[in-house]
């Protein structure tokens, strides 16, 4: 049976807490399905951390499994707990210390880009005594430059580096080299950062689109946690 997720885990080592991304099979928006996917993984479903997501730079360290409103970014220590983000275009970001095993799940559109999210997840790992260049990040699939296509509203708001001339007046975007720099400016190292370079518009068979679907689209979860 073909596996319903991508298996993102080497990038953390044998050690570290294992990364999963979910594809189109079904719609994990729905909580039950969510938690049939985190079962069928091995895991237990009552230590989800679930959060509300409003495309904003706010992070917050978790003990405990819970549902968390108007937050976008989450880190734990704790082995029992299960991270989970949903996104349908949008980044899923991982990260993880080695060092200190605190991990972390964020969801990053241009919105939370343009924020500086990355910049206030690195701010919390510092809060607890982790040093940057120790971290490993994982930046999951999501809307490639081939196919984000932007006003100049957009555009705009970043360096003229990561955008190409589209069609008439609009703007192609490379959002992932954003968050990519972001992370770098913020101390990781450059050669411990994975980039996907899976696009979830172009491979209509893999991944729910936004931007293809309109609000009809599914969500795809990443999910970030120990065996």
């Amino acid at each position: 049976m073909k596996n319903n997720y991508i298996d993102f885990s080497d990038h953390f080592g044998s050690n570290g807490p294992n990364a999963y991304f979910s594809l189109c099979d079904q719609d994990y928006s729905s909580i039950n399905n969510r938690k049939r996917f985190v079962e069928n993984l091995g895991y237990n479903p009552s230590n989800l951390v679930v959060p509300n997501q409003v495309h904003s730079d706010k992070i917050k360290l978790v003990e405990e499994p819970c549902s968390i409103k108007n937050i976008d970014g989450i880190i734990a220590k704790s082995k029992n707990l299960i991270l989970s983000v949903l996104v349908a275009d949008c980044i899923p970001l991982f990260l993880f210390n080695p060092k200190s095993e605190y991990f972390g799940l964020v969801h990053s559109g241009w919105r939370g880009t343009d924020k500086n999210i990355c910049q206030s997840v690195i701010n919390i790992f510092k809060d607890q005594g982790d040093n940057p260049n120790d971290l490993l990040a994982i930046i999951g699939p999501s809307i490639g430059q081939c196919c984000f296509e932007v006003g100049l509203e957009v555009s705009s708001k970043f360096d003229a580096c990561y955008s190409l001339k589209g069609k008439k007046n609009k703007i192609m975007l490379n959002l992932s080299d954003i968050l990519k720099d972001q992370l770098i400016h913020s101390g990781v190292k450059g050669n411990n950062i994975f980039i996907s370079n899976q696009c979830t518009y172009c491979e209509e068979e893999s991944f729910h689109s936004y931007r293809r679907q309109g609000s009809s689209a599914g969500r795809m979860v990443a999910i970030c946690g120990w065996h």
